[in-house]
């Protein structure tokens, strides 16, 4: 597990011989999303088209990517692994329209151009929190202090 702070956000990733998923972390901290609306911009290693039913229950489509509605249970967001999710507190006024996860090995903590232009996104979008899951890296990024030290807890306690 890695750890630090740019531009105003506090990062954790970690990195897995495995593919990781989401679901691993929101298992831990559901809260990061309930409540909120996610911005996906990576499902499956892809975009996330709502269906038919998911548009009427109020999600919505923003460049490219999904904005769900607001969030009651982790059950409403699809997490096949190689997912990218910006988070809000409201529906977001700039979309991010780009992913990350799907570069193997990408790291947000990297010096390249996938990580500058990652970052350029979140600059630009201004989301609560960012979570990633990439093979074979899993990433969250946050404004919120109090919620980066929560995770990082709970995962130093969990190994």
């Amino acid at each position: 597990m890695k750890f630090g702070e740019r531009g105003g956000y506090w990062v954790i990733e970690w990195s897995k011989a495995w593919d990781p998923s989401l679901t691993d972390l929101l298992h831990v901290a559901p809260e990061l999303v309930v409540g909120k609306r996610v911005a996906i911009t990576s499902c499956d290693s892809g975009p996330y088209v709502p269906s038919e039913d998911e548009v009427k229950a109020g999600w919505s489509r923003c460049e490219t990517a999904a904005i769900s509605r607001e969030v009651a249970k982790l059950t409403e967001l699809p997490t096949p692994g190689f997912d990218e999710w910006y988070v809000y507190d409201s529906i977001p006024l700039i979309c991010p329209k780009r992913n990350h996860v799907n570069q193997y090995g990408f790291s947000v903590f990297d010096e390249g151009d996938a990580t500058e232009l990652f970052w350029e996104q979140i600059r630009t979008a201004q989301p609560l929190h960012v979570l990633g899951a990439g093979t074979p890296n899993m990433f969250f990024a946050t404004r919120n202090r109090d919620s980066f030290d929560q995770v990082k807890s709970l995962y130093e306690k969990i190994g």
